[in-house]
C-alpha cells in the first residue's frame, strides 16, 4: 500500500477509533484523577465514596451538564481486584439511585425504581466472574473491569438535605479481594492530556484493561491497524510520520463533528425541542460519544427521561440579551418522582450564576405558583423578577433541560412532549 492510501486508512481508522473510544477516554481522565493519582485533588483510590454535600452550583467540575436536583456521590472500582459488595439501607427518601457504568458508559440502576425503599445487597463482579455468590447477597455482573458508581440522591430543602447525607452516609462498598479470581493485569495507566497521542494512549489502555463488548471483535481487528493499539503498549513516539499526521487528522475530524453534533443531541419533537435518548445505545458508537461529551452520567429513559432546547418555538437561539421567554406546562410531565427544567450557559454548558443561585424550576421549587387549571408557566430572562416561577438566563445564549424522574408511561411513549419556548413580545 503506498503512503498516500495508507494515510487514508488510517485517518479513518482513527476517525472511527475516536468516536467509539470518547466516552471511555473521559471517563477514564476522571477515573485516574479520582482513583490512581495518587496525592492529586479529589482523590479516593478505588471502592471508596466521595460525597457532595451541596448541590451542584456554576463551575462544577466533574462533567458538564450536571442537575441540581440530587446531591451526587462518585465511587471507582477495579473489579480486577476482586467483586465489590454494595449495601443499600431501607429509606423514605423520595428518590435515590446507585447509577453504574461501565468503561464505556452503559448504564444501569440500583435504586428507587430497580431495588425500591427497602434496600439490599449486592455483589458487583467483573465480566466472566465464576466465584461462588455468598448468602445474602445479590450478584449484578457488570461489563467491564473498570466501573463508575454515580449515586444521585433527591435534596432539595434543608431536611432532604439532612436526610440525604444520612443516606449517602449508610450505603457502603466493601472490595472483595477474598471473591478475586485472578491478579489484575500490569499494564500502566499513562496520565491524561488533551492531545491526539494521549486520546490514543487511554484508548489503548482501556482497551488492554477491560477489553470490549461481545460482538465488537471486528472493529477491535480494523482498530489494530494503528500499530500497538489495543495491546496495552502503544507509543505514539513509535509511529512513522504518514501514521503519526493521519492518526492526528482523524482525531480531529471526529472532535470537531462530536463539538458540531453538541447542541443536535436527541430527536426533534417539532416544537424546538429534542427528545434524548440516553443510556440503552447498542452499537450507536456516535450517539453515546455525543451524549457523553454532552455530559458524563448520562441515565437510562427509564430512569429519567429528558428533553433539551437550545431553541425557541421560532426556532430562534434562546438568547437573554436579545428577549425574554416564558415556557408554558399545560400539564408538568407526569412522574413518579419529581420533574425540573433547568438552565445551562451554551457556552460554558455549565449553570449559569444569579444572584438567588437559582438554577432550575421544579415542582419542589418553594412558592411555584400553578395555574388553576394545574399548569405553570416558567419565566425565563436576565431581568429581575420576583416571581418563583423565574428562571433566571445569562445575557446571552443558553438552552433549557427538562427531567422527568421516575417518568410515567405518557412521557416514556412521546403521549407526552414540551411545548415550543415563546419569546415575549
Amino acid at each position: 500500500m503506498n503512503a498516500s492510501d495508507r494515510a487514508i486508512l488510517l485517518r479513518s481508522v482513527a476517525f472511527q477509533a475516536t468516536i467509539y473510544g470518547l466516552p471511555a477516554v473521559l471517563q477514564y481522565k476522571e477515573m485516574h484523577r479520582q482513583a490512581i493519582a495518587e496525592g492529586g485533588a479529589g482523590y479516593s483510590g478505588f471502592g471508596t465514596f466521595i460525597h457532595e454535600r451541596e448541590l451542584a452550583g456554576p463551575g462544577y467540575a466533574a462533567f458538564k451538564v450536571p442537575n441540581s436536583d440530587t446531591l451526587y456521590s462518585t465511587s471507582w472500582l477495579d473489579l480486577a481486584l476482586g467483586p465489590v459488595e454494595v449495601t443499600i439501607p431501607p429509606t423514605s427518601l423520595r428518590y435515590y439511585t446507585l447509577n453504574y457504568f461501565d468503561i464505556y458508559g452503559n448504564p444501569g440502576n440500583l435504586g428507587t425504581r430497580t431495588v425500591g425503599s427497602a434496600g439490599g445487597r449486592f455483589l458487583l463482579t467483573p465480566p466472566g466472574w465464576q466465584g461462588d455468590v455468598p448468602e445474602g447477597l445479590t450478584r449484578v455482573e457488570m461489563t467491564s473491569r473498570h466501573v463508575w458508581i454515580l449515586m444521585r440522591v433527591f435534596a432539595q430543602t434543608r431536611r432532604e438535605l439532612e436526610q440525604a447525607y444520612r443516606f449517602q452516609d449508610a450505603v457502603k462498598l466493601r472490595p472483595r479481594g477474598d471473591l478475586a479470581s485472578t491478579a489484575a493485569p500490569g499494564h500502566v495507566p499513562p496520565a491524561p492530556g488533551d492531545s491526539a497521542a494521549d486520546f490514543m494512549r487511554a484508548l489503548d489502555y482501556v482497551l488492554a484493561t477491560d477489553g470490549h463488548l461481545p460482538g465488537e471483535e471486528a472493529l477491535m481487528a480494523g482498530f489494530r491497524t494503528i500499530p500497538g493499539l489495543g495491546s496495552g503498549h502503544f507509543d505514539p513516539a513509535r509511529l512513522d510520520p504518514v501514521a503519526r499526521e493521519a492518526v492526528e487528522a482523524g482525531y480531529a475530524d471526529a472532535m470537531r463533528l462530536l463539538l458540531n453534533a453538541r447542541s443536535q443531541l436527541g430527536q426533534p419533537t417539532g416544537t424546538g425541542w429534542t427528545v434524548v435518548s440516553k443510556g440503552n445505545y447498542g452499537h450507536n458508537y456516535l450517539r453515546r460519544a455525543i451524549n457523553n461529551l454532552a455530559g458524563l452520567g448520562a441515565n437510562v429513559r427509564e430512569e429519567n427521561a429528558s428533553f433539551n432546547t437550545f431553541v425557541d418555538a421560532g426556532g430562534e437561539p434562546l438568547d437573554g440579551a436579545k428577549a425574554a421567554y416564558r415556557l408554558h406546562l399545560p400539564q408538568p410531565p407526569p412522574v413518579d418522582g419529581f420533574w425540573s427544567v433547568t438552565l445551562y450557559d451554551a457556552r460554558t454548558f455549565e449553570l449559569h450564576p444569579n444572584p438567588l443561585g437559582r438554577y432550575l424550576v421544579s415542582d419542589r421549587t418553594p412558592g411555584l405558583k400553578v395555574n388553576r387549571d394545574g399548569s405553570v408557566d416558567i419565566i425565563i430572562r436576565h431581568a429581575t423578577s420576583e416571581s418563583a416561577n423565574w428562571l433566571p438566563a445569562p445575557a446571552g445564549p443558553f438552552f433549557l433541560v427538562i427531567r422527568s424522574y421516575l417518568p410515567r408511561a405518557e412521557v416514556t411513549s412521546g403521549r407526552w412532549l414540551p411545548p415550543g419556548v415563546i419569546r415575549e413580545p
